[in-house]
């Protein structure tokens, strides 16, 4: 008997729970902001944020080292400043990542290891650039990884779900590093 009481009380708890759980469309709304279409906004947000901030570090050392120095020297070190100050913000030989090149690194997740100057996890796509790779071997190494060919590095996940045609475009931008 008290199998039975128990069983239905179960019963009874487990149907409120789901009929208080999927109360409104104000709960479903917040649910796809956190875990839906909403969720790609705030990544693509957040990484824009990100993106401006490393701006804003490199030009903010340019910015400390165009100030003159005090005293009667200044106006001798005013054009040394001007010269240096522009370096550091853009090191020579560094192109902006075209916008359609930069969605798709963005899209398929490669900067989080990858970066088109900088050693991050994996090498540079500037490295890259200077193995000669053809297009067609940079989208069978992008689904088929060969860690051989990166000592040192940690071994890349094979990507296989990164369609053909955008690793394509990825890699004609690489080659031209």
């Amino acid at each position: 008997m008290a199998l039975k009481k128990c069983t239905s009380l179960a019963v009874i708890a487990i149907a409120a729970s789901i009929w208080i759980g999927c109360s409104s469309k104000e709960d479903k709304a917040k649910y796809d902001t956190f875990y839906g279409s909403g969720s790609k906004a705030r990544e693509e947000s957040a990484l824009t944020a990100l993106q401006a901030e490393r701006r804003t570090a490199i030009e903010k050392p340019a910015a400390e080292v165009a100030k003159p120095a005090s005293g009667a020297d200044s106006s001798k070190a005013a054009p040394a400043a001007d010269t240096t100050a522009a370096a550091p913000a853009k090191p020579a030989g560094r192109k902006a990542v075209p916008a359609e090149v930069s969605a798709l690194l963005n899209k398929h997740a490669c900067l989080a290891c990858h970066n088109p100057y900088d050693k991050v996890i994996g090498p540079a796509y500037a490295e890259v650039a200077k193995k000669n790779y053809s297009v067609d071997q940079i989208v069978e190494l992008v689904h088929a990884p060969k860690p051989e060919h990166w000592p040192g590095f940690p071994p890349m996940a094979p990507m296989t779900h990164v369609p053909k045609a955008d690793i394509a475009i990825i890699a004609t931008w690489i080659n031209t590093l």
